[in-house]
């Protein structure tokens, strides 16, 4: 925290003054009295400084200055029942298959894709479909407190364009890629060659990196809300030349627009399935394991990050610890077309860093809460001897606190993004929920006077949905939320380029079907 003459001045301030809960370490969940004080600068949304005025010390002691100088219009005081904590960081989620979320889950993953995934991503070559799909997806993830999410999108360019304008649009913080592919996917759905296909992906990068937003002449720059990625399906839909390709297009970043070399995110899938596990072994009998195939394109290295990881021996885990990557826990997903259960406590233990993810739609729900409560049964499961684990040891299962931490700042770190979101943090962008435990309208559970925060906290966490969730804040700007906007001067709603959001009403149900549509349905289903 900054000292009192550090701090920004007064008028470039929001104040947040109420209960703050924050997971600054695996394990650790730290609540603030009533007396605590969230200082926003809302030049570029980043916190100024967080204290709680009942312990003092200097970080109160710069706050109480602060307050003092910040009028009731720039102030919002939270209620009782209310909290602000960290925004969910979603590791894992496909945009084009919220399309069928819910839906589908009925086959294991090899036969999933053929049935399910790839004729749905093959409809986004259409752009305005892309774009109605897309809108409600983003709008969804925010709904449920998601400020950061790593998108996979399809191997269409325009539409993969598409979904980083609607992210943009409505204020979420996000890793957009374009997904390559260009062996063993459908006619109708795959790249024609390898060099079209990294052509194609290089295009994508460069167009997101020219087209970042640029902060106003003398005004401060925040961190850019989309980071490009590179994203090979998997190693089975991906020729060696092409993951090469990628490779090396991970480590050009900036460079693709004149500025200095760095190196871009990657994301795809590991050892998810056992069928694919022996599949990528028959294809690639020149790797030491799946993650071999990943290291020799050059696509393992501190910016990777793998979703799932369920069959990885020692070998595969000691490769993805030397490279520096992460692995992204899938658990919903893991259940269904995995068919697998991930020990996320010996990954954490080897010191391999671990995100959550919803992985939308071989996970049925956008509810970054669901995962956190599917990764803790998981762990549980595993603690238990499921899971086939190799050594037949009885494994700790991770607790809510713990689960609670790789949902917000365990997701950064495995992002990339540590030193921009995951905590309430000066420093770090004001990216954020304002949590209310006893919503006017009515809530998932009930609290009681008698509870403590703590024990809110945790009700939240395993029985709350987004009506509990008042304000999503990006950036320092509200971008969703059930409840009504704090009418506080200064405090912008939207982020500057955004549309209106649709409320939340907009995406509670289809409309009827008629009977030609239920016809078409019973036939595809057939």
């Amino acid at each position: 925290n900054p000292s009192p003459a550090e701090l920004p001045p007064a008028e470039h301030l929001v104040a947040f003054r109420g209960i703050y809960v924050r997971t600054p370490a695996l394990g650790d969940l730290e609540v603030s009295s009533r007396e605590g004080a969230v200082l926003v600068d809302q030049r570029d949304g980043s916190i100024a400084c967080v204290a709680d005025l009942a312990i003092g010390g200097g970080a109160s002691d710069a706050a109480r200055a602060a307050l003092a100088a910040i009028p009731p219009s720039r102030t919002v005081t939270l209620t009782d029942s209310q909290f602000l904590m960290p925004g969910f960081v979603d590791g894992h989620a496909h945009a084009p298959q919220y399309a069928f979320n819910g839906t589908g889950l009925d086959l294991p993953l090899l036969d999933w894709l053929e049935r399910y995934t790839f004729p749905t991503e093959a409809k986004f070559r259409d752009a305005a479909y892309a774009a109605k799909i897309y809108k409600a997806a983003v709008a969804r993830h925010l709904a449920y407190g998601t400020t950061t999410c790593s998108y996979f999108a399809t191997i269409h360019r325009e539409a993969s364009e598409v979904l980083v304008r609607e992210v943009r649009s409505q204020g979420q913080r996000a890793h957009v890629g374009k997904v390559s592919m260009d062996r063993n996917s459908p006619a109708d759905y795959v790249e024609p060659s390898a060099a079209e296909a990294a052509q194609e992906a290089r295009a994508f990068v460069a167009g997101v990196l020219k087209s970042q937003p640029k902060a106003p002449e003398g005004a401060r720059a925040a961190p850019p809300l989309v980071t490009p990625a590179v994203i090979p399906r998997f190693a089975p839909s991906c020729t060696p030349e092409l993951m090469a390709a990628l490779g090396a297009l991970s480590r050009e970043g900036e460079a693709l627009v004149g500025g200095p070399k760095s190196t871009l995110p990657v994301h795809t899938h590991l050892s998810e399935n056992a069928s694919e596990c022996a599949w990528v072994a028959e294809m690639h009998p020149e790797a030491s394991c799946y993650a071999d195939v990943y290291q020799r394109a050059g696509l393992l290295h501190e910016r990777s990050y793998f979703a799932h990881c369920c069959h990885c021996g020692a070998t595969e885990r000691g490769l993805l610890k030397a490279g520096g990557a992460g692995v992204v826990h899938c658990a919903a997903s893991n259940f269904l077309v995995g068919g697998a259960l991930c020990n996320v406590r010996r990954w954490l233990e080897e010191g391999v860093p671990v995100a959550l993810g919803t992985d939308v739609a071989g996970g049925w729900s956008a509810s970054m809460l669901d995962a956190i409560r599917q990764a803790v049964i998981t762990s549980n499961l595993v603690s238990r001897g499921a899971g086939g684990e190799e050594d037949g040891r009885r494994w700790k299962p991770l607790t809510w606190q713990e689960a609670l931490f790789l949902a917000t700042k365990g997701g950064a770190q495995v992002l990339g993004l540590q030193e921009t979101t995951g905590d309430l943090a000066p420093g770090l962008q004001f990216d954020a929920l304002l949590v209310d435990a006893r919503p006017p309208a009515g809530g998932a559970f009930d609290a009681f006077e008698e509870d403590s925060v703590p024990t809110a906290v945790e009700k939240f966490v395993f029985t709350g949905d987004d009506r509990h969730i008042a304000s999503v804040f990006v950036a320092g700007r509200r971008v969703a939320g059930s409840g009504e906007a704090p009418a506080v001067a200064g405090l912008a709603l939207l982020a500057p380029e955004a549309e209106a959001l649709p409320t939340r009403k907009a995406y509670r149900g289809a409309p009827a079907e008629g009977a030609e549509a239920r016809e078409a349905k019973a036939a595809r289903i057939a």
